[in-house]
């Protein structure tokens, strides 16, 4: 009797420590959820003038303290930790063409679309607390290590350098390459940058822009130095979050001179919370930039976006994107909403010149 007493208060007691770890799992998740989201999107930029304003000096102090941090790896892994408990675990990641991927070869990784901020592939690296760790393999399904070539100071902003740590840095010629040298590690980077990211709107669901017309670097570096390329296209990334459709083109070109996204957004209630986070990144089978020379640079980059449009042409059905239009977008997009009209209208605003 005395044994299954005691049996019983072990029972109650572990009962009763499950039902205290998951209410307090649901007092803590919603609001490190919206610091993930907000965060990740700036959101703290706002509050930096007041706090500067009326209290300088120990904002400062909080600054220069976490400056002083943020490259350590106890505090990144802890940070990441903390990100990983609340974020969505619904973006998927879809890798088979993994047998085409050679491990004797290096690759340029390529991933559309830009979105808001990389927004499915973010959360989905905040799942995986190895995806860019020293001794990891590269996020979760990608079989190796890959160095994401974004903006420069992306490696210091709060949320996102603590994903990506020491696997981040700017997307220039130079820095690409430098990962090839590297025994285990591939560059990635988002060929649309910036300027299409202005295109990324949950209004949009019958065209998904690619703003690619003309951007032929990549593909140039790539033919250099005898480099394949591997597409990877998250499908429903661009209906995370609601953007304005007007001066969508005039933006582009902005954002693409000034190197910042010109792009007011609205998610879920007007926050920067997403509207959905069901989101699937599929790899697609690698393009054979390598085949190609310098001289065939036009060939070879209407061949990959050829490429592109095929494999998002035969996905699209199976990842809740039927019947939407991949479109290729440039410099030389015409706006043609009330906003621009009227700009125009008053010579403040001139159409574009095609450039290709």
């Amino acid at each position: 009797m005395a044994m299954a007493a005691a049996a019983a208060d072990v029972q109650q007691h572990v009962a009763k420590t499950e039902t205290n770890a998951s209410v307090v799992e649901m007092l803590l998740k919603p609001p490190i959820y919206w610091l993930f989201h907000s965060w990740r999107l700036f959101g703290y930029i706002p509050l930096l003038p007041p706090l500067l304003a009326y209290q300088p000096v120990k904002t400062v102090a909080l600054m220069t303290a976490y400056a002083s941090v943020h490259r350590k790896r106890w505090w990144q892994e802890a940070v990441h930790r903390m990100f990983r408990f609340a974020v969505a675990k619904s973006h998927r990641f879809v890798n088979e063409n993994k047998h085409l991927i050679k491990d004797e070869k290096r690759y340029l990784w390529c991933l559309h679309p830009h979105g808001l901020l990389a927004d499915g592939w973010h959360s989905m690296i905040a799942s995986n607390l190895d995806s860019f760790a020293d001794e990891g393999n590269g996020p979760p399904g990608v079989g190796r290590k890959v160095a994401l070539c974004f903006a420069p100071i992306i490696q210091h902003v709060p949320v996102h350098q603590e994903m990506y740590r020491n696997l981040c840095c700017s997307s220039d010629r130079a820095s690409i390459v430098r990962w090839w040298k590297t025994p285990d590690t591939d560059p990635a980077l988002i060929p649309g940058g910036f300027a299409e990211a202005c295109f990324a709107s949950s209004a949009e669901r019958k065209v998904e822009y690619s703003y690619l017309k003309g951007r032929k670097g990549f593909v140039k570096i790539c033919i250099e130095e005898k480099k394949d390329m591997i597409p990877a296209y998250t499908f429903r990334l661009n209906w995370m979050y609601r953007t304005p459709r007007s001066l969508r083109g005039a933006r582009a070109r902005l954002s693409q001179r000034i190197f910042v996204g010109v792009i007011p957004f609205f998610g879920y209630l007007g926050t920067s919370m997403p509207l959905h986070e069901k989101t699937t990144t599929v790899v697609f089978p690698p393009f054979e930039a390598s085949s190609y020379t310098l001289d065939q640079l036009d060939e070879a980059h209407e061949a990959y976006l050829a490429h592109l449009k095929k494999h998002f042409d035969l996905n699209k059905d199976k990842y809740g994107m039927k019947d939407v239009e991949l479109v290729f977008v440039g410099n030389d997009f015409q706006d043609d909403d009330w906003a621009t009209r009227a700009l125009q209208s008053v010579g403040v605003l001139r159409p574009p010149r095609s450039r290709l």
